[in-house]
């Protein structure tokens, strides 16, 4: 598995937009690729129908990655774009992953207080998409609001720890990781960032 040794929000997608591609995720993408996932994760994974709940929450929240050489669908980065609410109970444990109030999720639309990486399948090839879902996250919307993930797998936490994301030092949620965006640090450079429209779906 690649490794990112940089900051999230510095990952350079150029090299990665010539081997896959990144578009938000639709229910029959969802359906196809969700037993791989559910075999590949175990317990870790929330059901099809909680799934495509989240899906249609928040257009921004689950996104296919797809092999650019044949069009294969070979990946999902899943996030829940958070309420303050939602932001609230994953600081003190009462975030329900396996199937989230839809309360704690932004609906589009809504002001978002954190993101929360849900889950990423991304096998082989399909990890080099991880930098282009981090070029969307740069957007104006987004730009300014933290996130977070649960290190719930060695190969999760190993991606986060990779990318810059820190214990977040929350007492309830020991294995909860956080990554302070650039530009809340003050190192994040506008003028030099030019996001690409994403592709639709």
């Amino acid at each position: 598995m690649k490794h990112f040794s940089k900051e999230f929000d510095a990952l350079d997608p150029s090299a990665a937009a010539a081997r896959v591609r990144i578009a938000r995720a639709t229910a029959q993408e969802m359906e196809v690729i969700y037993p791989r996932i559910a075999v590949s994760l175990a317990q870790h994974i929330a059901t099809l129908n909680t799934c495509q709940n989240i899906r249609r929450r928040h257009r921004d929240n689950i996104w296919s990655i797809f092999d650019r050489r044949d069009g294969r669908q070979i990946g999902l980065y899943a996030m829940a774009m958070l309420t303050r609410d939602g932001h609230a109970a994953v600081l003190d444990g009462t975030f329900e992953a396996n199937d989230p109030r839809l309360s704690h999720v932004a609906a589009t639309g809504e002001p978002v207080s954190a993101i929360y990486k849900w889950g990423v399948y991304a096998p082989k090839t399909a990890v080099a998409a991880i930098p282009l879902i981090a070029e969307q996250l740069l957007t104006p919307d987004y730009r300014d609001v933290d996130l977070y993930g649960n290190g719930s797998t060695a190969a999760g936490r190993r991606i986060m720890v990779s990318v810059g994301f820190v214990k977040a030092g929350a007492p309830r949620t020991p294995l909860l990781y956080k990554y302070e965006r650039l530009a809340k640090r003050g190192l994040f450079d506008v003028a030099e960032f030019q996001p690409k429209t994403p592709t639709k779906s």
